[in-house]
């Protein structure tokens, strides 16, 4: 019986190897404690390897993982041994440019940081429980922006479109006056 894709983790380590973002989505690692040895793991795993241009995959404890690096930023989605590799791919390079779309392509940790709850409310409209509900980066940073855009918010905290419906009204107001 064929079941959807299901998606184990969603990771974003720094530089090294520290937790930026994390997601876990399966029982095989219980407790805090395991999770860190995993991210350990997987960080030491790929560190040597040059993921920039392209995602890689590896394999670690019976897990795929697919991986990709910017920055100071090392992105990483696992799931299990019998998960299609290209889907995989898929929900990290969505992952991946949504993030570089709210983020405006500075991608870095220290700007991830500070848009922590974007970084987070993005994992959250990609996997729902491990199920992997959207990849296009587009409509992920879309429905991102939406969520957490309040009409009062400053030019810097808004998307482009947004920044320029403001500043049309803006001088629409002007001229009427």
């Amino acid at each position: 019986m064929e079941s959807c894709p299901k998606v184990k983790n969603i990771l974003l380590l720094d530089s090294e190897g520290k937790r930026v973002a994390v997601k876990y989505y399966s029982d095989d690692w219980p407790t805090n404690s395991a999770r860190e040895t995993f991210e350990k793991a997987v960080f030491t795993k790929t560190q040597k390897t040059n993921a920039r241009t392209e995602a890689e995959i590896t394999m670690l404890e019976s897990n795929i993982i697919v991986y990709k690096f910017v920055q100071d930023l090392h992105f990483f989605v696992t799931g299990g041994e019998d998960e299609n590799e290209v889907i995989l791919a898929n929900v990290l390079q969505g992952f991946f440019d949504a993030v570089g779309l709210l983020l405006r392509g500075n991608v870095e940790k220290k700007e991830a940081l500070e848009n922590l709850d974007l970084i987070l409310l993005c994992i959250d409209e990609i996997i729902d429980g491990g199920i992997v509900l959207e990849t296009d980066a587009n409509l992920i940073a879309g429905k991102v922006a939406t969520h957490s855009l309040d009409s009062g918010a400053p030019l810097s905290e808004q998307t482009i479109s947004q920044a320029l419906a403001t500043a049309r009204e803006h001088l629409t107001r002007s001229l009427l006056k």
